[in-house]
């Protein structure tokens, strides 16, 4: 089943704009290091390497900057965007400082893109994990956020309604949602996935990982 005018809309929507993933490569255009981060001494991430890498990843305004205490300071952010795992709406996060210009200076109801890891009990984060003003982010190369792909997936089931092959549409959405994919690029699945779908009329496509057992592997 072609998606792929649902998946375009998708990503027509304003804040995806400026670093598009491929539909007919099924890639994406990743963003050079900034040149502070590398005078940081950073080591050379793609964006989808500091997703893997994170425990969290979320677009926030920081509600409150305390004061620096032993090296370190903590910083309140009001959680939008989740990119990776489930933040609190409000999430506590520490930066260790290195009173050089390599620290961040965030300032309280600036929106940043937050990359951050759990560690010895507190939630940690630095320019080096990617963490940066929002506005200076690239944030579509890190795929959608949960809450566009949930309304993705509405799409989706709405375009399954009122079909000959309304339940096999409907069954293959779920299995897709299940492991939280998004439909499969109209130029094939990206390096490193393969093509998944139900043995059934009218599935979505959607690609997953080379490890990971396909649907087709099994009867349904």
């Amino acid at each position: 089943m072609d998606v792929s005018k649902e998946w375009q809309a998708h990503q027509s929507s304003p804040s995806l704009q400026g670093n598009p993933i491929s539909l007919s490569t099924g890639t994406v255009q990743a963003p050079q290091e900034s040149a502070d981060t590398m005078d940081c001494g950073c080591e050379s991430l793609s964006p989808q390497e500091r997703l893997e890498d994170s425990t969290y990843a979320f677009t926030g305004i920081v509600a409150e900057v305390q004061g620096a205490k032993k090296g370190k300071r903590t910083l309140v952010f009001d959680v939008d965007e989740i990119f990776k795992g489930t933040p609190k709406p409000e999430m506590k996060v520490t930066e260790e400082l290195s009173g050089t210009a390599c620290d961040l200076p965030f300032q309280e109801g600036q929106a940043y893109l937050v990359f951050t890891k759990w560690e010895w009990g507190v939630f940690t984060t630095s320019r080096c994990m990617g963490t940066k003003r929002l506005e200076k982010a690239k944030t579509a190369a890190l795929g959608p956020s949960e809450q566009r792909k949930e309304k993705l997936y509405i799409q989706l089931h709405n375009a399954c309604m009122g079909r000959l092959d309304t339940a096999c549409c409907l069954a293959s959405l779920k299995a897709m949602q299940a492991g939280y994919y998004v439909p499969e690029p109209e130029g094939g699945c990206p390096e490193g996935t393969v093509p998944d779908r139900l043995r059934c009329g009218g599935s979505y496509a959607w690609c997953i990982p080379l490890m990971e057992k396909d649907h087709r592997q099994t009867d349904h």
